[in-house]
């Protein structure tokens, strides 16, 4: 049902996974405005830009509007329209064909950015399928930090920003940039006198308002905050009394710490010993506190391990079930987007299972197939071949590590079917591509990134034959002969995921958003659910797997530490740097958008410039011993001379299918490496903190 006239409560969509409310307003079908809804928690009325441009992406003329099936060569961009019907039956025909011929594990299906509850969909079909070769990029983004605080806290903790904390640590994100909600509500407490520290490799806006900004080598975060314990336990700066009745393997720890003093920290981090205990006592200080984590400590061999030291710092600092610090919610009662009952986790027999590409790499927390594995497996075959991929609402040739691997891979498969709201690098190799829907397109039953709140989705129009996400695999899974497990139709589903609260969509537009409540100290009523019922600062479980029990620093490879004689070749170290303008690899189509973000930068200091002959605004290559990009320099003077930051997930839409959108010209993964050491809990790749060298164009 779409509404013609008045105004409709939604939620935004535009980095799919935060949940902005909106109010579009609608006359005579029309849709006229976008405004940020005030009664929504989440953005409380404010929008970011890719917000601000729903309706340019929703109208683009280069949106994809119906199927496609590839007429010519593999990427020669010759497509035939088909009907539905047709696309989802060659699709599902090429994936039987594969079962019966291979086996359901030579079939992958892999999903880009988390969307919300169609991951769930997605999982169950494959749980149905019966493949255990299922990827998203979760492993380096959101998925270390939420097994690291299961294994710790035996759940999900989120920070009190309302009370307000005493003090707020932003640690590894921007987000100004990236995640306006959390940056509203950091902005809104320190504005009532919460504290601020800032952890990045450049001094960010958020950082030029903080009363400390660390800028430590890219990729030694976990180095860092084992150095922050060491100065809190030997300086007895700790909550004793929550450490001796609510955690166990403090003892441990308390020896396992003394030998990352500041000293030896500061070798690793390039930050002065002092400053680092600076940091330790400030933070100490300020109770309540609260740490916001991002996606920077997640993207190297050590992402588990120091999000796990990170929970262990707000642990044994007494910041956890307290006003202002970390604290558990409960959630509305729907099925949640990766609960058993909505992805039919167990249904693949256990011999199936074990064939999980990558999973001798991996700790049992880990559930999913390693990229990497899987483009291993399509180029050489071993362990055994995948000869289909299918690709939901990801560019995996921008996004995973070794673009050229990936594409490679992408080459030699069988059949590739991508479903997307674009022509992307991605699709312009699938056999067949799937028009996606934007959040303006369908009815949907919201879940973010933050679990207690489920808000609405409203359809508002409709482009073209695009299908919303649940849609599209639920038609899928039907034309497998798998319909026993699914619904009969897509507003069944939405009724289904609803009815735990006793409510049918229609009665839920109406009601527009569920929200969980704070458990205060939830502990002292049920105890954490790992277990010993406490925070397990050493856990006996990640032993008994054979994994470090304490967090344990690893030097990254290809460091100047891991790596001294590449070093002298490559001397500088590089990050990467997220666009506020964009969601990974998307929107670079949006002229809106663009505008603010127009070409890939890298940021260099002026002194590391200089010596190269580089000036602002000059075209320079970025080479590691894999490949090299091509950046325009923009001098930055907070980055350690020794550090570069790279423009992330670029590709050029306006450059045309015949060069595959420039995917090779400026993408990060070009420099990546997707070959060992990866974090060895959940197979995370080195995506940060690499060597390389920079010179000009």
């Amino acid at each position: 049902m779409i509404i013609t006239n008045g105004i409709v409560k939604s939620t935004c969509g535009g980095c799919t996974t935060i949940d902005c409310g909106i109010l579009i307003h609608i006359e005579d079908g029309k849709i006229v405005g976008i405004e940020g809804d005030p009664d929504t928690p989440m953005n409380k009325g404010a929008l970011c830009p890719r917000g601000e441009a729903a309706l340019e992406l929703l109208y683009h003329p280069e949106r994809l509007k119906h199927p496609l099936k590839r007429a010519g060569k593999r990427g020669e961009n010759k497509w035939q329209q088909i009907s539905w019907d047709e696309a989802l039956s060659t699709i599902a025909d090429e994936m039987s064909k594969a079962k019966q011929n291979y086996g359901a594990e030579s079939v992958a299906f892999c999903r880009g950015s988390a969307k919300g509850i169609q991951d769930g969909v997605m999982s169950r079909l494959t749980n149905a399928f019966g493949t255990p070769n299922a990827t998203s990029q979760a492993f380096v983004c959101f998925h270390p930090a939420r097994y690291a605080a299961i294994t710790t806290f035996g759940a999900e903790l989120h920070a009190d920003y309302e009370y307000p904390p005493g003090c707020i640590v932003v640690w590894g994100s921007n987000p100004p940039e990236t995640n306006y909600p959390p940056s509203a509500r950091i902005t809104e407490a320190v504005s009532r006198g919460s504290k601020l520290i800032v952890i990045d490799p450049r001094r960010t806006k958020l950082a030029e308002k903080a009363d400390l900004w660390l800028r430590l080598r890219p990729g030694s975060d976990l180095a860092l905050a084992l150095g922050m314990i060491n100065v809190i336990v030997n300086e007895n700066l700790l909550d004793k009394s929550f450490v001796d009745n609510w955690t166990v393997g403090f003892d441990e720890l308390e020896s396992h710490i003394q030998e990352y003093s500041p000293e030896k920290v500061a070798e690793i981090t390039w930050l002065p010993a002092e400053v680092i205990r600076e940091a330790a006592r400030f933070y100490a200080a300020n109770r309540p506190a609260a740490i916001n984590a991002g996606n920077a400590l997640e993207q190297n061999v050590n992402s588990f391990q120091a999000d796990r030291a990170i929970f262990i710092l707000e642990a044994m600092s007494g910041n956890v079930g307290v006003p202002g610090g970390k604290i558990l919610w409960s959630a509305p009662p729907v099925l949640t987007r990766g609960g058993p009952e909505l992805t039919l986790k167990g249904q693949i027999a256990k011999e199936i299972v074990a064939k999980r590409l990558g999973a001798d790499r991996l700790s049992p927390l880990a559930t999913w197939a390693l990229p990497q594995s899987i483009q291993k497996a399509i180029i050489d075959g071993s362990p055994y071949p995948i000869h289909l991929l299918y690709v939901h609402g990801g560019n995996l040739l921008l996004t995973w590590a070794n673009a050229h691997d990936t594409y490679q891979a992408f080459k030699r498969l069988d059949f590739l079917a991508v479903a997307d709201l674009f022509m992307t690098p991605t699709a312009m190799l699938a056999d067949v591509v799937l028009p996606v829907a934007t959040r303006l397109e369908y009815d949907d039953v919201r879940q973010g990134v933050f679990p207690y709140v489920v808000q609405i989705g409203q359809k508002v129009a409709q482009i073209g034959e695009c299908w919303p996400d649940s849609k599209i695999l639920i038609e899928l899974a039907k034309k497998l002969g798998l319909g026993e497990y699914f619904w009969d139709s897509y507003e069944e589903f939405l009724d289904a995921i609803l009815r735990p609260a006793g409510i049918t969509f229609e009665e839920f537009r109406k009601i527009g958003i569920m929200m969980g409540t704070k458990q205060y100290r939830h502990y002292e009523r049920s105890g954490f659910d790992t277990p010993s019922g406490k925070v397990e600062i050493y856990s006996s479980r990640l032993k008994e797997w054979g994994f470090p029990p304490l967090p344990t620093y690893q030097e990254l490879p290809e460091t100047p530490y891991s790596d001294p004689a590449l070093a002298k070749e490559y001397p500088l170290t590089f990050t990467t740097r997220k666009s506020g303008a964009f969601y990974h690899s998307q929107h670079r189509q949006v002229a809106r958008l663009r505008a603010i973000d127009p070409e890939p930068l890298l940021g260099i200091h002026p002194e590391t410039a200089a010596e190269s002959g580089i000036k602002e605004g000059d075209m320079v290559y970025i080479e590691t011993k894999r490949g090299r990009i091509k950046q325009r320099a923009t001098l930055v003077d907070s980055l350690d001379p020794r550090v570069v930051e790279v423009g992330h997930d670029w590709w050029f839409p306006e450059k045309g299918a015949a060069e595959l959108y420039g995917w090779a010209e400026a993408s990060t993964n070009i420099l990546t490496d997707n070959s060992p050491p990866f974090n060895p809990e959940m197979g995370s790749t080195n995506l940060r903190g690499i060597l390389c060298k920079v010179y000009k164009v």
